[in-house]
């Protein structure tokens, strides 16, 4: 019955203002879910990877973490009442989807550690490798990010390849404005 119902509903419709409503109705969809952020605070699974990686990369259980007064995105590792270093958690467009990340830097900005949270499609997985993600370590913002020079790009996961270098440049950018803005 409810199929009889949907059909007729239709049928009575002009058919190009159905799909004119329904393809507005679906870009307004994906708009939402594309700016929303990592609630890695949230995920517990997200939390632990994230304090794990945070506590071997600096070798520490005391540190502290804290977002920034300035901008949300950037989170403050101290340790002692020193700043050790930075993180940033964000997301990134795969082919179809998106797929969280984070990056760990030290205090002048230079990366330590790019880690995949969790990708959601079926290909490309290859960029959650993490010898694949240990070619940007050392990187900062005065360091080339060019695919065929020291991040190889890899078969199959062109999308994601292209997406998580021009992020993480990005966001690498944004943090050198910000240590050079606030300190």
């Amino acid at each position: 019955m409810v199929l009889i119902s949907f059909q007729s509903l239709i049928k009575s419709m002009n058919n190009n203002n159905f799909i004119i409503k329904l393809i507005i109705f679906i870009v307004i969809g994906l708009l939402l879910t594309s700016f929303t952020s990592v609630k890695w605070k949230e995920n517990k699974k997200f939390r632990i990877k994230i304090h794990k990686s945070i506590s071997e990369t600096f070798n520490s259980g005391d540190y502290i973490i804290s977002l920034s007064e300035n901008d949300s995105e950037i989170t403050i590792i101290t340790e002692n009442n020193s700043i050790i270093g930075y993180m940033i958690v964000s997301t990134s467009f795969s082919k179809n989807t998106t797929f969280d990340y984070f990056i760990i830097y030290n205090n002048k900005a230079e990366i330590l550690k790019v880690e995949v949270l969790k990708y959601r499609e079926n290909y490309g997985y290859e960029i959650c490798n993490k010898k694949w993600l240990n070619k940007f370590i050392g990187l900062s913002f005065n360091s080339e990010f060019e695919l065929n020079n020291k991040v190889d790009g890899i078969s199959g996961a062109t999308i994601s390849v292209n997406s998580i270098t021009s992020a993480i440049y990005k966001k690498t950018d944004k943090l050198n404005k910000f240590i050079k803005w606030d300190y």
